[in-house]
């Protein structure tokens, strides 16, 4: 009997496949079921193998009719297992469906037939400056990325529309990106006026059978379009012709947990490795993008005008220093709200803070109420009277006399959206308020329901976190006031300021779409900073390129490549002697490094967090570095003692 030898990998932490045999023939990218250990796992078929001499276990039963991933993209996963060092079995894992993750689930898949595309017409008309734009990027061919910069509310939306159908059209299938959940909903929608049943949704929010009947729909052709997450980022189709990442520069397309992957870069690779072209649309892009487009990577489209050629708004700064604030509303912010409220429009307050206050503190002894397992400040939430830990979600009752000294003096300190929601009570009691936020928006559908009671609404006040700032369209907002903005000014993370760039630019972005009529306040202690002075004329483009001189002059991102070492015990001097050891094993006098250091987040459930940070001149270097660095890592027993993991191009520390 022949036998058929294949590498296999396995969903576990190892940075390896495994050799078994067959006695059929198995194509690769198929799930199969293994004996690994006394354990009983589902495995992938990497590739087949030839000239075996090792001994080498039985594959127990073949799940698929036919191959899960195609060789394309099974060539994607060892990419992204080799540039992000980590274990090829959760890689590919991390891009199926649940359901297909259970050794139980056996697959069919229907011959691909492609749904017929009958098209309609266009409910706008695009401008001059959008035709331009269209005509780029519709000529793009093979693997051609290119950025479509454009102002907020120059109508972005209608170029994909757009793009969508020229490849429907000529029988492809198109994939479109969205960092976070909450905008995907909006987008389908918007697709399915235009392309109706062709168009569906993949994220984690859906249930388990939602997600695999998705993956099976667009795998056989049946959805040609899909609006998904990260998670959608390698979502099978034998037909794909275009990849669309919409607010390319979201800091939500990396993954923060266990394969620390960024959506944004393997769908570049995908593009390349499927020869397909690729459009990132960004009102705001990112750095990187930016760097990629100066060096004549990537093509840039740009469209500088709204489509109701009204004037993006401008900022005014409002120094806070000396003002009584109420829930951290300046008096001038107040007067603002009010004199919207009275021409029937609708404000908006951006504060990136959940819950009632951030900190409960006793003004006697500075005892501060931390969570016990995460060292974290905790955050009073009113409407159920607790102190909840925002790391790890534990809650706690709210004492009334401190736990070190034992006296009254114990206060709440900051803002959060519910004390602004309440405090606007108080102040407009006749006006409709909406709070968005991860509390208000739990349940499924709510934030649907919100958005259309926003959008239903003439007057009111909208109080939200960074979930209301992205993509949303008010067109009857016209004040938007930005409070709490100066961790942006103040931090020492370098990424800090291009991020308050970025969120001030989108939040302003929000205000004056329909009518022009806007008024943008940032509050803040800092009027004179350069970077908040540079914002105010709401030109993203020339605060970015400010940005990227100073980042060229202190050879940081993207001018170099980083990558951290994270290691996680019970106890700190575990990591901090595991980190010290790593750190004499890198040996490239090319490279930067520094640390070991806290993270931002010390201890997370119970477990205390440290990172080396690792800076190379080129990412060919950053890569040699770190493929010695993880070898030999491995081999040493203290690598035992903590959870380790490699983050490339990490976005926070």
């Amino acid at each position: 009997m022949d036998k058929f030898f294949y590498d296999v990998c396995v969903s576990i932490p190892l940075r390896q496949a495994f050799s078994y045999h067959s006695s059929q023939k198995i194509k690769p990218g198929t799930r199969v079921v293994v004996k690994f250990g006394s354990r009983v796992k589902l495995g992938i078929i990497i590739q087949e193998l030839k000239d075996v001499v090792i001994k080498t276990k039985q594959i127990d039963f073949v799940l698929d009719d036919q191959a899960v991933f195609s060789s394309s993209e099974l060539s994607i996963f060892k990419w992204a297992a080799d540039y992000y060092h980590h274990p090829i079995g959760e890689v590919v894992t991390t891009f199926l469906p649940p359901k297909l993750r259970q050794t139980k689930t056996s697959l069919t898949l229907s011959a691909f037939e492609s749904a017929t595309y009958t098209s309609k017409p266009f409910h706008k008309t695009l401008n001059s400056e959008q035709s331009k734009a269209l005509e780029v990027l519709t000529k793009l061919h093979a693997f051609a990325p290119a950025l479509l910069f454009g102002v907020t509310g120059s109508g972005k939306t209608e170029i994909y529309l757009r793009l969508i159908h020229e490849h429907l059209i000529n029988s492809g299938s198109v994939l479109l990106l969205a960092p976070e959940i909450s905008l995907t909903p909006q987008l389908v929608l918007r697709l399915k006026e235009q392309f109706g049943d062709l168009v569906g949704m993949y994220h984690s929010k859906m249930t388990p059978a939602s997600r695999y009947k998705a993956w099976k729909k667009f795998n056989t052709g049946s959805l040609r379009v899909i609006v998904g997450t990260r998670s959608a980022a390698m979502l099978p189709s034998k037909k794909l012709s275009l990849i669309i990442l919409d607010e390319e520069h979201d800091s939500s397309f990396k993954q923060h947990e266990g394969f620390r992957f960024s959506a944004r870069d393997i769908a570049i690779k995908r593009a390349q490795k499927s020869n397909i072209p690729i459009v990132l649309g960004s009102a705001t892009p990112s750095l990187r993008t930016l760097k990629l487009v100066e060096d004549k990577k990537f093509k840039i489209v740009k469209l500088t005008k709204r489509v109701t050629n009204q004037q993006p708004p401008k900022f005014s700064i409002v120094d806070i220093n000396g003002a009584a604030l109420q829930s951290g509303l300046a008096p001038r912010a107040i007067e603002a709200i009010a004199n919207t409220l009275k021409e029937n429009k609708q404000a908006m307050i951006f504060i990136n803070r959940r819950g009632f206050a951030p900190r409960y503190v006793c003004a006697d002894c500075a005892w501060m109420a931390t969570c016990n397992a995460c060292e974290t400040g905790l955050v009073f939430h009113h409407h159920n009277n607790r102190l909840v830990c925002h790391r790890c979600e534990s809650a706690y009752g709210v004492p009334m006399n401190c736990p070190s000294c034992n006296k009254t003096t114990l206060s709440f300190s900051g803002t959060g959206t519910e004390q602004l929601e309440l405090t606007l009570n108080g102040l407009f009691p006749n006006t409709k308020i909406f709070r968005v936020d991860k509390d208000s928006t739990k349940l499924v559908g709510s934030l649907e329901t919100l958005l259309d009671q926003i959008q239903g609404s003439e007057q009111g006040i909208l109080i939200g976190t960074q979930m209301l700032i992205k993509g949303h369209d008010f067109p009857n907002l016209e004040l938007v006031v930005a409070i709490d903005v100066d961790q942006g000014v103040t931090s020492l993370n370098a990424a800090a300021t291009e991020d308050m760039g970025q969120q001030l630019i989108q939040v302003a972005g929000r205000a004056g779409r329909l009518h022009g009529k806007s008024l943008v306040l940032v509050q803040t202690r800092y009027s004179e900073d350069k970077n908040l002075q540079q914002l105010k004329n709401g030109d993203y483009l020339s605060f970015a390129a400010s940005l990227m001189s100073s980042r060229k002059m202190l050879n940081q991102p993207p001018y170099s490549f980083e990558a951290v070492l994270r290691a996680s015990s019970p106890k700190a001097t575990t990591n901090l002697d595991f980190l010290n050891l790593a750190k004499t094993l890198i040996d490239f006098k090319s490279c930067i490094l520094a640390g070991p250091m806290p993270s931002m987040q010390s201890k997370v459930r119970g477990s205390y967090q440290h990172y080396l940070l690792i800076q190379a001149p080129s990412r060919t270097t950053l890569n040699l570095v770190l493929q010695h660095l993880v070898g030999q890592v491995e081999q040493h027993k203290s690598s035992a003692k903590v959870r380790w993991t490699v983050d490339v191009d990490p976005v926070e520390f």
